[in-house]
């Protein structure tokens, strides 16, 4: 089998996805403080401290509509990161104090975080870097927790989705 023409490029992005996902979770969630953790990739045994990640909100059990709603907000996400738009990136990724996307101030901050976090990433954010992707090239998986694990082209996105007290689809970021 052939590999797919977007493997090389898509490894890139699947990285950038993963680590822009990370630095929005720390700039949403740290209120502004001066001192911003460092993001760390999510273990595969989540911790019981009130550091662990956030865990679905119904606990109940994912379905195949689920994961497709997943896909499509992860693809959403990819879109938004493409444009730029660092407030409408922050709106993808889950509030753990709202169970829902951050509002507000914590929104402004979450966007200001994530502006400065990925300045690193700038060259591999050229508008239209995300056109070609579709939710083919997405595997959306239920873990036993009731959180959804990602990967793109089989790139492992480090960065489960879940569901937010809305029903919204959200990126769970550990901290």
């Amino acid at each position: 089998m052939e590999p797919h023409p977007l493997r090389g490029p898509v490894r890139r992005i699947a990285a950038c996805a993963s680590a822009l996902a990370l630095a929005l979770g720390a700039a949403a969630c740290t209120g502004g403080d001066d001192e911003q953790p460092a993001p760390e990739t999510p273990s595969a045994s989540p911790s019981s401290s009130a550091d662990a990640a956030p865990e679905a909100s119904d606990g109940g059990e994912v379905t195949e509509p689920d994961l497709a709603a997943a896909t499509d907000r992860f693809l959403g996400f990819l879109g938004v990161i493409d444009d730029q738009d660092w407030e409408a990136a922050c709106g993808y990724v889950l509030d753990p104090g709202t169970a829902a996307a951050p509002e507000g101030e914590r929104l402004q901050q979450c966007a200001d975080g994530a502006r400065g976090a990925m300045a690193d990433y700038e060259e591999m954010l050229e508008p239209g870097v995300f056109d070609q992707l579709d939710a083919s090239m997405v595997q959306a998986e239920p873990a036993d927790d009731g959180t959804i694990s990602l990967s793109l082209l089989e790139q492992p996105v480090e960065v489960p989705m879940t569901r937010g007290d809305d029903g919204q689809w959200y990126l769970s970021i550990p901290f």
